[in-house]
């Protein structure tokens, strides 16, 4: 198919249906970011009368192949039609994961009177994002109290108008813990060997893009399970390294690589993580209730205006609560600290339940709150 002609043939749709006039928009870069839409889009059935627009660039989204009723999707690609299908967007709201608004060639449209953010990790909003990435949203959904105090105070350092800040939580979260009630139990047998996910961030010197290969090793030669799901951004950026990476391992029994992120099968079927910086971190050790291991390579940093708040980044506060951290340097000590932390399993559960209560909003409830929030934001513009 010719997606350039694809996406043009379905904005001219987009634009010229007359009977049709969304008030809520969503834009989606993709199927990756289905977890997040659409908890909430279902939620919304309940909530909100009107047909929703859907806007994505990905042919193979599920909200565009099989859309329930109450949203109508059309495929804008990543090219000249979706610029000028944003740009041109005429809507009351218009819900996106994407930050930087107006910062490059997607701009805030005359047309639209409410852009509102909805975040698709927990990590902080200005270490891994641009400066300003959230600068031209009107209202965000916040997945913690840390937003909050994030965006209040960048807001007083620059003396930017104060945005509509929404308690709403992470819904992935949600589903994993709905999802693992109902998953065959995972043996805690302290003698069986350890099934271990290396899920780390990307960036040019993310675990994944420096020392995967030595780490798969280690805990290869220790006798456990690896089961390896690197980043999408790290397929894009690192696709040799990664291939490179299977062929080596694939011929031993107890490896395999999972690329499919949108799943959490890797997840449940895993007793501990390996990671560094990874927002998926927080969704394991607060929806699984296990322990996490942190390799402290340096942290991908897109904006160095961040040191200039008091706030402390949520990933640092969660690689402090969620696990241990341990230095590059030291990789072989792995498989001993491991076993510590699982030796501790049961007690980390403990602890966990109280720290995702207080860390993340409206557990269990996050996708119903979402719904709430956009249709009484509906209401009143």
């Amino acid at each position: 198919m010719n997606f350039f002609f694809h996406a043009w043939r379905e904005v001219f749709r987009f634009f010229g249906d007359s009977t049709q006039k969304y008030q809520i928009v969503i834009y989606s870069e993709g199927g990756g970011y289905d977890p997040f839409f659409r908890p909430v889009v279902d939620a919304l059935q309940g909530t909100y009368d009107g047909i929703i627009g859907y806007l994505t660039s990905d042919a193979a989204d599920p909200l565009l192949l099989s859309p329930p009723s109450h949203l109508q999707s059309f495929f804008v690609g990543k090219d000249s039609a979706r610029t000028y299908a944003l740009n041109n967007l005429r809507a009351e709201i218009v819900v996106m994961t994407m930050p930087d608004l107006n910062t490059f060639h997607i701009k805030r449209s005359r047309h639209v009177k409410h852009y509102a953010y909805i975040h698709h990790t927990p990590l902080s909003m200005h270490t891994i994002y641009r400066k300003g990435a959230f600068d031209h949203f009107d209202s965000i959904f916040c997945t913690g109290p840390h937003h909050m105090e994030e965006t209040r105070e960048w807001e007083d350092l620059h003396s930017l108008p104060p945005k509509q800040l929404f308690e709403h939580g992470y819904p992935p979260l949600d589903t994993l813990m709905q999802v693992a009630k109902d998953a065959p139990p995972l043996s805690t047998d302290k003698d069986e060997r350890l099934n271990i996910l290396l899920a780390p961030s990307w960036g040019a010197e993310g675990l994944m893009e420096t020392r995967a290969e030595e780490a798969v090793g280690v805990l290869l030669d220790a006798g456990h399970f690896v089961r390896v799901r690197p980043h999408p951004r790290s397929r894009q950026l690192a696709g040799p390294a990664l291939d490179a990476l299977k062929v080596k391992f694939d011929p031993h029994p107890s490896f395999d690589m999972d690329e499919d992120t949108s799943k959490f099968e890797a997840l449940l079927k895993s007793h501990m993580m390996i990671s560094d910086w990874s927002g998926v971190a927080m969704e394991f050790a607060y929806g699984l209730e296990r322990p996490v291991l942190f390799i402290d390579v340096p942290q991908r940093v897109n904006n160095p205006d961040y040191r200039d708040l008091d706030a402390s980044p949520f990933e640092s506060k969660l690689r402090e609560e969620a696990g241990a951290v341990l230095s590059p340097e030291k990789l072989s000590e792995m498989p001993l600290m491991l076993a510590d932390l699982w030796s501790d399993v049961e007690s980390f559960g403990q602890r966990v339940r109280k720290l995702r209560t207080k860390r993340t909003y409206n557990i269990g409830t996050s996708a119903k709150r979402g719904a709430e929030i956009l249709s009484k934001l509906a209401a009143s513009i």
